[in-house]
């Protein structure tokens, strides 16, 4: 679904991504892998458009090339994201809250109440994270894990063709990692979703996604199914130095 070819990211003074080309399947659940500082977030970042390319191009199946507002405005429109820090609005319920997820398909300034096909929408995706007890809680009342779940949910309601999510399960417990995994491998598999997650639980990366991308130093120095991921994989992702280069072939790629 997602094309990179060539591309590197700076921000300020820094290169973060260098001359990354890969390719993400559509329908499929990719997590992305790497130390603090290797660029996880920012090539999440890069998917969404929030942070802007140096060089190189990414496409998207069904639009083409990402190299214009009008493409940029409709790969959006396809576009769900969970935040690392939640990013909701405390005085609002969970309920509306997740409303927010679906903004854009009505009027900003309306002052109508949320149509009922909506509302609808919105409480099935309470529901899928746990939460329906709480819709009418302002968001302020709920813990860390409830909050970042209310997040799920309005990514969620979006009926995304594309999922992104930056370390969604961080305050969650094994259980309700768990739950939510399952959802998400239903949505790739029977609606055709493509799920790309920031994940710091390698376990949890290896028992959800089909494909893992591992970073280092702004590099990919793995790609490959998550069952190849072994012990030289973990090495070669968690223990490079800071500063190397790289020659990649197949899976893996070379140091020196």
């Amino acid at each position: 679904m997602i094309r990179f070819k060539g591309v590197t990211l700076n921000r300020g003074d820094s290169e973060v991504l260098r001359d990354i080309t890969l390719s993400i399947p559509s329908g499929s659940v990719t997590a992305i892998v790497g130390r603090s500082g290797a660029g996880k977030t920012t090539l999440l970042g890069a998917i969404n458009g929030l942070i802007p390319l140096s060089s190189g191009a990414l496409a998207v199946t069904g639009i083409g090339p990402l190299d214009h507002g009008g493409a940029w405005r409709e790969h959006r429109r396809r576009i769900a994201t969970v935040f690392q820090d939640h990013a909701l609005i405390d005085r609002l319920s969970a309920m509306d809250n997740v409303l927010l997820g679906l903004a854009d398909a009505r009027h900003p300034l309306s002052p109508l109440p949320w149509p009922l096909p909506m509302r609808r929408r919105a409480a099935e995706a309470l529901i899928e994270v746990g939460l329906l007890h709480h819709a009418a809680t302002r968001t302020s009342y709920l813990s860390g894990g409830e909050r970042q779940r209310v997040g799920i949910a309005r990514a969620l309601v979006r009926q995304p063709r594309l999922l992104l999510g930056d370390e969604p399960f961080s305050s969650l417990d094994p259980a309700l990692v768990h739950h939510l995994g399952v959802s998400l491998r239903h949505a790739a598999v029977h609606y055709g979703v493509t799920v790309v997650l920031v994940l710091h639980q390698i376990e949890t990366a290896l028992a959800l996604a089909d494909r893992v991308i591992g970073l280092a130093a702004g590099h990919v120095v793995f790609d490959g199914p998550a069952a190849k991921f072994d012990s030289s994989a973990r090495s070669l992702v968690f223990e490079v130095p800071a500063r190397q280069e790289t020659s990649c072939s197949s899976n893996f790629c070379t140091r020196w």
